[in-house]
């Protein structure tokens, strides 16, 4: 049986008539669970107490009926209210020592009775808030020394000044940290429920607050968060300033509306000021080591992008000659990956020469830089490569800590090289056959003219005059040649200008029509909107199209087909502006073993052919800093022209 239940059973000592009408009060207020409540009559007689009074006092229901209720007080207390807040007491318990509570008295009236509640607030005394408040102290000072470095400053210090608004029960609270780029503080954080104080604060005003102060109405505003605390109605504003008085680095600073305790405020921010002031050294030091940590970490990138960019292969060797790091040179010099020959003896790898062995044990032994020369070392796979090697000592405290082994593989200047001296024999052989084509040409038209000369002395009937037209046509075809040859080996100066393509490709196409009327070839052109013009000279692009129509007329003269011309822009891998030019014909193709030399000069399908048509085409498209391509398949070729687009900067 609960105590609810046994107050409504149970009557006062004093007799039935008095008890009635206080049934129903005490079932309302036996659903009150918190907080502790009795029921009385005016002069003090108990009828009545919740379960909360009885779990908080100890006593049983049966107990306090016997009593007035002043029983319950403490003895040196008068029962009087005290406004709405009541008044302050202790209540006699039966297992314990009175507990401190502030009580508030209430009167009612019931079906024509009059009755007093009583409402309790348990309150801790003075010493035992003391010490909860200590141990709120306590709190704050282990969570913020627990706070992790690696934790965002914003978040770290708006959790710091929360927890201390909520010790000191006070509206605002913010922290000031002094400005490493002008003189004066910033307000770094903002607690609490108000933002009262300013942004910023001059250094002198760091000089005022230097300690820990406090300041109350009536007294002189001196500083920013003086002012403004008197300007917002606060009751004070204390601050402590954050390390030593040779060097401070911040302000914490606090306000508040409520009752002005100065010895507990000072006293907190007393110890506060030490833990938060210790925790912004902490934070400060650790970023100043991240940020040397970053700046060497950068330099170590540079450093690193410099050795794997450089031509050559770097060996960097421990003390006893076994390799430690090798860049991505080295990799691709000798075959290995670096994981594969870390901590392998460096005569392991750098295999092919007696003399690498003592070049190093003499860099050991002083000397700075050794070039041993040219050797023949061998890769992975085991091909050898000419080489020049240098190996330079990295010296630290008097010892040899490092050796750093440079081989430069010099085949690659030996192929340039001879490649320079190839193209320097072929443009002495392309003036040779300049002079020669020149030469010669005169002797075959008089060869020429010679044949038409016979052959028109001859009866058209007799027998040579089959020979004397086989060699007109090989006088013919020699000129042809010869022409080819003296257009490839002269120097074109090209005058550039903007073309615009959709016309000028119309107009080649339309005095081809005739040819393609004879050989059954459909021509096409199309041109995507928003082309821009090609700048290019006209005379020598109009060569380019012409050798690739009659390329592509003689692949299909014998079915006939369809020749398309597709013109549409394009950014190339600069950013700039091109235009990409796409002749598609459905002829036979290209065999692969032609198309992979399609450009070079004397490389030809047709019987008849120079082979120099494709090879003009080329260095003319080259000239303009474009390209050509080929794509070929059975069934069809594609020939993809690139030019640049006319843009107007242009000089």
């Amino acid at each position: 049986m609960n105590s609810s239940e046994r107050g409504f059973r149970l009557s006062p000592p004093w007799g039935k008539p008095q008890s009635q009408g206080y049934e129903g009060l005490s079932r309302l207020l036996s659903q009150v669970y918190q907080p502790a409540v009795l029921l009385m009559l005016p002069e003090g007689q108990l009828l009545f107490a919740n379960s909360a009074f009885l779990e908080w006092t100890g006593w049983q229901l049966e107990d306090i009926l016997r009593h007035k209720w002043i029983w319950l007080l403490n003895e040196n207390t008068v029962p009087r209210q005290d406004g709405e807040e009541g008044f302050f007491t202790h209540i006699r318990c039966k297992y314990r020592d009175p507990q401190p509570a502030r009580v508030r008295l209430i009167d009612l009236e019931n079906e024509g009775r009059r009755f007093s509640v009583a409402f309790f607030s348990p309150e801790a005394s003075k010493g035992e808030r003391e010490r909860k408040f200590d141990d709120r102290l306590l709190d704050v000072i282990e969570k913020i020394s627990s706070i992790s470095l690696e934790t965002p400053l914003s978040h770290s210090l708006k959790y710091i000044c929360a927890m201390v608004s909520r010790l000191l029960d006070v509206e605002a609270c913010a922290l000031y940290q002094v400005s490493a780029l002008s003189p004066q503080m910033v307000k770094i954080c903002n607690g609490g429920e108000e933002d009262v104080f300013p942004p910023v604060m001059t250094l002198a005003d760091l000089v005022r607050l230097t300690g820990i102060q406090i300041w109350t109405p009536g007294r002189r505003a001196l500083t920013l968060v003086h002012r403004a605390g008197q300007e917002q109605g606060l009751t004070f504003v204390a601050s402590a300033s954050l390390g030593n008085a040779g060097g401070a680095i911040g302000l914490l600073v606090l306000g508040g509306r409520g009752e002005v305790r100065e010895e507990r405020v000072l006293s907190t921010l007393r110890m506060l000021r030490r833990q938060i002031a210790a925790f912004l050294e902490n934070y400060l030091k650790v970023e100043v080591i991240q940020e040397r940590l970053s700046a060497i970490q950068q330099d170590f990138d540079v450093l690193e992008s410099a050795i794997n960019g450089v031509n050559e292969g770097i060996f960097i060797l421990k003390p006893d000659l076994r390799i430690d790091k090798i860049n991505v040179r080295a990799e691709w010099l000798f075959g290995y990956a670096q994981y594969e020959i870390v901590g392998v003896p460096v005569e392991n790898v750098l295999i092919g020469s007696d003399r690498l062995r003592p070049s190093l044990e003499a860099a050991l032994e002083g000397v700075p830089i050794h070039t041993i020369g040219d050797l023949s070392l061998h890769r992975r796979n085991g091909l050898s490569f000419p080489a020049v090697v240098q190996v330079v000592r990295v010296p630290a405290e008097g010892k040899v800590n490092a050796l750093v082994v440079l081989v430069t593989d010099v085949s690659e200047g030996e192929a340039i090289r001879i490649r320079t001296q190839q193209l320097e024999q072929r443009a002495l052989l392309g003036e040779v056959t300049s002079v020669f084509a020149h030469e010669v040409r005169n002797p075959i038209n008089n060869i020429y003219t010679g044949l038409q000369v016979l052959s028109a002395t001859l009866p058209p009937d007799d027998a040579n005059q089959e020979h004397l037209t086989r060699l007109q046509q090989d006088c013919v075809r020699l000129n042809n040649l010869m022409e080819s040859v003296l257009n490839f080996s002269r120097n074109t100066q090209y005058k550039f200008e903007p073309v615009d393509l959709k016309d000028f490709l119309q107009r080649i196409l339309d005095r081809w029509r005739p040819r393609f009327g004879k050989v059954n070839i459909e021509a096409q052109l199309f041109v995507q909107e928003g082309t821009p013009k090609a700048y290019a000279d006209p005379r020598s692009l109009e060569q380019v199209f012409t050798n690739l129509i009659s390329n592509a007329v003689d692949a299909m003269s014998k079915k006939g087909g369809h020749l398309t011309f597709q013109v549409s822009p394009k950014i190339g891998s600069l950013g700039r502006s091109e235009v990409v030019i796409a002749v598609l014909d459905d002829g036979p193709g290209i065999p692969d073993e032609i198309r992979e030399r399609i450009f070079e000069p004397f490389v030809t399908t047709k019987p008849n052919g120079t082979g120099l048509g494709l090879a003009i085409t080329k260095r003319i498209v080259t000239a303009h800093h474009g390209s050509i391509q080929v794509n070929s398949f059975p069934g069809g070729t594609v020939f993809e022209v690139t030019l640049q687009a006319y843009t107007g900067d242009e000089s």
